[in-house]
């Protein structure tokens, strides 16, 4: 009787053990890519900002699909719109470097504020970064961050100023 329980819970654990990763948290972590991108696009596709954010890593690294810029920054943007702060992040880095679309520091910042805002701190490095540069006017940051707002969740983290409701 013991050895037939025995059997039939090892047999479990070899089922279970050899049986594909359900969870694309997991599947990334572990380094199967293939698997993650599986698991992640139909949930990205619904809208879930935090896949869309994993499938833009994915195709900017190349990591079980082709290496894309393109898809890479499509997926940032859709994650980023919807509040998501390392997905701002990345967005925002797509944008300063100028890979997968052309560079614009201003539109950048813009991103990296909202991402900062969010508690990103290496957004908040990037916008030191840019602002030291003098690539930006302080009205044009200013403007950054007013743009900013919309893609910041919490309104208490949200950019004042007495142009805040000035029509651009």
């Amino acid at each position: 009787m013991i050895k037939n329980i025995l059997f039939i819970l090892f047999l479990y654990m070899v089922l279970t053990a050899c049986g594909k990763e359900t969870n694309p948290v997991i599947a990334f972590e572990k380094g199967d890519y293939e698997t993650a991108m599986q698991l992640w696009k139909p949930l990205a596709e619904q809208g879930d900002k935090e896949a869309q954010n994993y499938l833009g890593i994915l195709y900017y690294l190349g990591f079980g699909t082709n290496k894309d810029y393109g898809k890479a920054l499509e997926w940032y943007e859709r994650a980023a719109k919807s509040g998501h702060a390392d997905a701002q992040r990345n967005y925002g880095d797509m944008i300063h470097f100028g890979r997968g679309t052309k560079k614009d520091i201003y539109q950048a910042y813009v991103w990296y504020f909202a991402a900062s805002q969010q508690g990103n701190e290496g957004a908040a490095r990037q916008i030191e970064v840019i602002a030291a540069s003098g690539n930006l006017s302080p009205n044009q940051q200013m403007h950054a961050k007013i743009e900013a707002n919309e893609f910041i969740l919490d309104e208490t983290k949200r950019f004042m100023s007495h142009d805040t409701y000035i029509d651009k």
